[in-house]
C-alpha cells in the first residue's frame, strides 16, 4: 500500500505544478497612423521597469508577455523620438489590449494610447478609427488625411458639403433638410455635447477627424447630446427633433 501511495503522489505532483496561477500580465494591440488609421509598423513599445520590449510588425500588431502586474509603465519610441511614460493597470493573467495612434508628422512624438473598448463607447480618436472600420459604409468619416486633401476653410464648410448648415429661427442650431423638413443635428466635440452657436472658432487645422451620420447613429454614439430648441418654433411646423436627423462627432488633436 505504501508503494502505491508513493506512486500516486509522484503522478499527482506534475499536475499540481501545471495548475499554478499565472501571476504575470500581457499587452497586445495595434499601432496605426493618426492621419488615416492605416497600420504603422516599427514602433517600439518597452516596459520601463524591465528590459522587455517589442516592435510593431508590418500590420502594426504587437504582443508582449511575462510583464509585472500592478501599474507598469510603458514607453514608446519611433524614428529617434521617445515618448513620456504611460501608466497601465495590469491584473495577473490579464491581456491588456491597446490601440496606439502615431502622427509621424508631429514635431514631438505624442501618440494616442488607449485601451481597446467597444467602438460605440470609445470617446477618443482611436475610437473614431475603430468605428471607421466598423461603420464606414453607414457614415462619412473625414480623416485628417482627407481633410488635408480637400482643404475646407472651416468646419462649417466641411459640414455644408454634407447638407448641414446653421439656421437661425429665434435661436441658431445646426440643421439639414430631410424630406422637406428642417432636422436639427446634434454636434459633439471630443465626446462632449457642443452647444455654442459658432463651432468655427475651432481651427480646421486642429481637427483630427469628423464622423457624420445621416440617419440614427449606432447605439451609444449620441453622448446624450440631443439638441432641443428653446423656442417653440423649433418644435412645430416643419421642424423635427427625431434621431433620424443624424449626428456629427468632431475629434481634435
Amino acid at each position: 500500500m505504501r508503494e502505491l501511495i508513493l506512486v500516486a503522489v509522484a503522478i499527482a505532483a506534475p499536475n499540481s505544478l501545471g495548475a499554478q496561477v499565472d501571476t504575470t500580465g500581457r499587452i497586445s494591440g495595434r499601432t496605426s497612423s493618426a492621419l488615416n488609421g492605416r497600420p504603422f509598423p516599427g514602433v517600439t513599445i518597452s516596459i520601463s521597469a524591465t528590459k522587455k520590449s517589442v516592435v510593431s510588425d508590418s500590420a502594426g500588431a504587437f504582443w508582449l508577455g511575462g510583464l509585472p502586474t500592478g501599474h507598469p509603465k510603458i514607453r514608446l519610441s519611433y524614428g529617434g523620438h521617445q515618448t513620456r511614460e504611460y501608466v497601465l493597470t495590469l491584473q495577473p493573467g490579464q491581456t491588456k489590449r491597446l490601440a496606439i495612434l502615431v502622427d509621424s508628422s508631429a514635431e514631438d512624438l505624442d501618440p494616442v494610447v488607449a485601451e481597446v473598448q467597444h467602438p460605440n463607447n470609445w470617446r477618443d480618436l482611436a475610437g473614431f478609427y475603430e468605428r471607421l472600420r466598423r461603420y464606414g459604409g453607414f457614415a462619412h468619416f473625414f480623416t485628417r488625411e482627407e481633410i488635408d486633401k480637400t482643404r475646407p476653410a472651416t468646419i462649417s464648410a466641411l459640414l455644408a458639403d454634407e447638407g448641414i448648415v446653421m439656421r437661425c429661427v429665434q435661436g441658431c442650431l445646426p440643421t439639414r433638410f430631410i424630406q422637406g423638413d428642417a432636422c436639427i443635428v446634434p454636434v459633439s466635440v471630443d465626446g462632449m455635447p457642443f452647444r455654442e452657436v459658432d463651432y468655427d472658432h475651432i481651427s480646421i487645422d486642429d481637427v483630427a477627424g469628423v464622423e457624420v451620420y445621416r440617419g440614427a447613429a449606432p447605439s451609444g454614439l449620441t453622448y446624450g447630446s440631443a439638441v432641443t430648441g428653446e423656442s417653440p418654433v423649433w418644435r412645430s411646423g416643419p421642424f423635427r427633433l427625431a434621431g433620424a436627423c443624424g449626428s456629427v462627432l468632431i475629434w481634435t488633436r
